[in-house]
């Protein structure tokens, strides 16, 4: 069984040690052991950080797989998605930047530079302030 004894459980009542019980009973052996999904090899793919330079242009002399913990080959990952990376100089960015964001993530209208919220207080358009008086 893929399960194992860790989450192996009775499908009505969810109840795991009576479930089990009836089941050597009845002669089915349970592994004792986590279940086979909830191993790091299943998730490695999930953890993997992404390690290359997605800009246009990647200007690294050592290639868009290379990076650095600091200065203009430092790879900076999307602060919205981390999908997609750039390295400081090819994307012009400064020392100072801590953050980034992809055309992806800064084109759709979701990312921090374009944000759709209005602030409390915020004056309405003249137009928009008559609309709601006459509801």
């Amino acid at each position: 069984l893929c399960a194992g004894s860790s989450a192996f459980q009775c499908m009505l009542c969810r109840g795991k040690e009576d479930c089990q019980m009836e089941m050597l009973f009845m002669g089915i052996h349970i592994p004792i052991r986590p279940p086979t999904w909830d191993t790091l090899e299943a998730f490695e793919g999930l953890m993997a950080r992404h390690g290359r330079c997605d800009a246009a242009q990647c200007l690294c002399p050592a290639g868009r797989e290379q990076a650095e913990e600091e200065g203009p080959w430092q790879l900076l990952l999307c602060s919205s998605c981390a999908a997609e990376g750039t390295h400081r100089s090819c994307s012009s960015l400064c020392d100072s930047t801590e953050s980034w964001e992809c055309q992806g993530c800064a084109g759709l209208s979701t990312g921090k530079k374009h944000s759709p919220w209005v602030p409390l207080g915020a004056v309405l358009a003249p137009s928009a302030q008559s609309g709601l008086a006459e509801g």
